[in-house]
């Protein structure tokens, strides 16, 4: 059980980090020629990674404050807020995978255990069944005796 809840988990997190969209934008001018094609490429971040950009930018700011540049302490306190966003959303995506992998092994293992349930009603009626045939077997073979018996003394 363990084993499955770990592959399981391993493998939404693998899909949930490493998923890739890809865009293209094709431009064209008033004659409808293709001027240029842009491609844009997004990437899920791990949850490491995001860390890591929130790191750097907070790095980036600390440094921006100490030289007294004020435009780039501008421009790195809204890449700290971009990255903390990211980061943000990327804990809520792991976690909303990590809930998801769990309701699916929740629903897992409720189904094994009705199928346990249903396995062992079946072993039951088998059981059952066997006994009274084995009843029905026994009473047929002692009448078969007696009758055979009966005949024996008739002569």
């Amino acid at each position: 059980m363990k084993k499955t809840i770990l592959i399981a988990s391993s493998a939404i997190l693998l899909i949930a980090t490493s998923c890739k969209k890809q865009e293209q934008t094709i431009v064209t001018d008033q004659n409808n020629d293709t001027v240029a094609v842009v491609t844009t490429e997004t990437k899920t971040l791990t949850e490491v990674d995001a860390k890591a950009a929130v790191d750097k930018a907070q790095a980036d700011l600390d440094a921006a404050i100490k030289k007294g540049d004020k435009q780039a302490e501008t421009a790195a306190r809204k890449a700290l807020a971009d990255a903390n966003t990211v980061w943000n959303d990327t804990k809520t995506a792991v976690g909303n995978a990590a809930k998801d992998v769990k309701e699916g092994v929740d629903n897992a293992v409720d189904k094994t255990k009705v199928a346990a349930q249903d396995a062992k009603q079946d072993m039951k009626a088998a059981a059952k069944d066997a006994k009274e045939a084995t009843k029905k077997a026994t009473e047929d073979a002692k009448d078969a005796y007696n009758n055979a018996l009966d005949k024996a003394k008739a002569k």
